[in-house]
């Protein structure tokens, strides 16, 4: 730029330059966007839209299966702090949980089932198992094509759970915006866990458990 103008310019007047024309400064996201098949993520796009319609019609239940992990790395990505100091996040090491959950923003119900360690197939397999049997009406069960959701041991379970009214709906590839509980885990990891409950474990395990079993009534996101 410097050799088109014929001036050497600052950052701050770059700055200032930037923020003038609309621009703002702010973190950049991971994304694997590009990688998907667009024509085949709009398709999927309606397809939950008309499912979602019909799920608040009553004709349906609309559910979105996913997991995430908890350790000792907090995640909260702001806080407040006296100018001219730090915040520094605590790095730690150890054994985490992983939570598998059932979601449904529609009637506001959220099943979490919390593991120690990783989470396979199996936690999987018995976290579905568990859920088809307290389906009330036919059921679509939204979820990615994670390797743990799409084993061996699932796949032989697909026509069981059909039976018992529980339809699995597999995602495309790189669509993590379609499955409405991604949303849930953020707003769990970077807005309602304090920095407090990552003092060791447990008490995060804890105040997790608390946190989610009160979706719905003290934690609600709007997805409008």
């Amino acid at each position: 730029m410097s050799d088109q103008l014929g001036r050497q310019l600052s950052q701050s007047v770059v700055r200032r330059v930037l923020r003038r024309n609309g621009f703002v400064w702010k973190r950049l996201r991971q994304s694997l966007r590009s990688e998907r098949d667009e024509v085949l993520f709009r398709f999927f796009q309606e397809e939950l839209s008309d499912l979602q319609s019909m799920a608040r019609k009553g004709q349906i239940d609309l559910y979105y299966l996913d997991e995430t992990g908890l350790n000792l790395n907090p995640q909260v990505p702001y806080g407040w702090h006296l100018k001219g100091t730090s915040a520094q996040l605590p790095a730690q090491r150890g054994s985490g949980r992983t939570i598998i959950g059932c979601f449904s923003p529609i009637i506001l119900d959220l099943q979490a089932v919390f593991f120690e360690g990783a989470a396979n197939s199996e936690c999987v397999k018995e976290v579905i198992d568990q859920f088809a049997k307290q389906i009330s009406r036919k059921t679509i069960l939204v979820m990615d094509q994670a390797t743990i959701h799409t084993a061996i041991r699932i796949k032989e379970q697909i026509p069981k759970w059909k039976q018992q009214g529980l339809h699995i709906q597999f995602l495309p590839a790189y669509s993590p915006e379609l499955n409405l509980i991604e949303i849930l885990w953020k707003h769990l990891k970077h807005f309602w866990l304090e920095l407090s409950d990552y003092a060791s474990i447990e008490p995060l395990n804890t105040a997790a458990q608390n946190i989610l079993s009160q979706y719905g009534k003290h934690y609600t996101i709007s997805f409008e």
